[in-house]
């Protein structure tokens, strides 16, 4: 039965950054619009090899975004790895493995995977200690998608029944973005292409991979803009999310 992986289970709490009680595998949600770009010295905040890349990016969102995860993974080194506590920002890189299809930081020597995802400025970062099977995806849930054409052309169809049996639009919408949420999560956790996950059932595949998923809703108050936000793991997490 698939009805359990569209009830709201994944925990998400709201607090202030600096007074997060994290673990090592909690994964940390922001809004990165309300980064002030000019308010950072980005020389002190990324390594060499981050400043070229986020030079390239021509957009501002583009740039809040990636700032915003690169200064939310060093945060969490800091927090959850006391002996990389007082390295600086800028002497800690991140950088993506093709080899493994990992995003990996690297500091004073040591080389942690990591897991990132964002969506029309909501971002989210998180580390992957153990590199267990582990992934995770944001997704705005938007009605002007036009997600049925869209699952119609690429999903399996017993997902296309899930999607198109609701009348209301609404239901139809939140049905297609669980389940592309759940298939990138599982790309990720994976290290498989996404292409390949789109036409097999998620569900399927959560299954024959033994993987457990939680998923929840996001809204951003501010703009009342809604996110889905899924995870999917070898291993239940004993951390929650935090936004």
């Amino acid at each position: 039965m698939t009805t359990h992986y569209f009830k709201n289970t994944l925990s998400i709490a709201s607090t202030q950054l600096a007074k997060l009680p994290l673990a090592t595998n909690s994964i940390l949600l922001f809004n990165a619009k309300t980064l002030e770009l000019s308010h950072f010295n980005l020389p002190d905040c990324l390594s060499p090899f981050e400043l070229t890349i986020i030079n390239r990016r021509k957009r501002v969102q583009a740039k809040q975004e990636y700032l915003a995860t690169r200064l939310l993974l060093k945060h969490l080194i800091k927090v959850t790895q006391p002996q990389h506590a007082h390295v600086a920002l800028n002497k800690m890189s991140t950088q993506f493995n093709e080899a493994s299809s990992k995003l990996q930081i690297h500091v004073s020597g040591d080389v942690i995977n990591t897991c990132i995802s964002h969506s029309h400025g909501l971002v989210g970062v998180a580390l992957n200690l153990d590199k267990s099977e582990f992934g995770f995806d944001i997704e705005k849930v938007s009605l002007k998608r036009p997600f049925e054409k869209l699952a119609k052309h690429f999903y399996h169809k017993d997902e296309i029944t899930l999607i198109t049996e609701p009348t209301n639009t609404q239901a139809q919408a939140d049905t297609f973005f669980r389940i592309w949420t759940l298939k990138e999560s599982v790309a990720k956790a994976t290290s498989r292409p996404i292409a390949k996950l789109l036409s097999p059932n998620v569900f399927d595949e959560l299954h024959s991979a033994k993987l457990s998923a939680c998923s929840n809703r996001v809204t951003v108050v501010d703009s009342n803009v809604c996110f889905d936000v899924s995870v999917v793991y070898k291993k239940a997490p004993t951390g929650d999310a935090f936004y």
